[in-house]
């Protein structure tokens, strides 16, 4: 479940320079520890996701799975994203506190 509040973070977060999109540009800042946050599409691929989870596991990144590619993509003013990495801690935290409401059906 995703929401109108979470994307608009999303465009944001895009809009200040924050945001880093596509699987080569996210891999390559999470190896760097540029990476806060990274945001995985639902419809990304079980092999991505296990890539993923597997890079920010051992980095301690959190890491949301939720959206679709086009929700994703265009909430940052893009085509399809399977892919977001935040590499800002207030964003990070802006995100994860609205990603938690959400789950807990606090903002819908």
């Amino acid at each position: 479940m995703i929401n109108d509040k979470f994307l608009s973070l999303l465009g944001l977060c895009q809009k200040a320079g924050k945001m880093i999109s596509g699987s080569m540009q996210c891999e390559s800042a999470v190896r760097s520890g540029k990476v806060h946050l990274l945001i995985i599409s639902e419809e990304a691929s079980e092999a991505t996701i296990d890539e993923f989870t597997h890079l920010c596991t051992n980095r301690n990144i959190p890491l949301i799975i939720t959206g679709d590619k086009d929700e994703l993509g265009s909430a940052i003013g893009k085509h399809s994203r399977t892919l977001l990495a935040v590499s800002d801690p207030v964003f990070k935290k802006l995100l994860l506190k609205k990603y938690q409401e959400i789950q807990h059906g606090g903002d819908r």
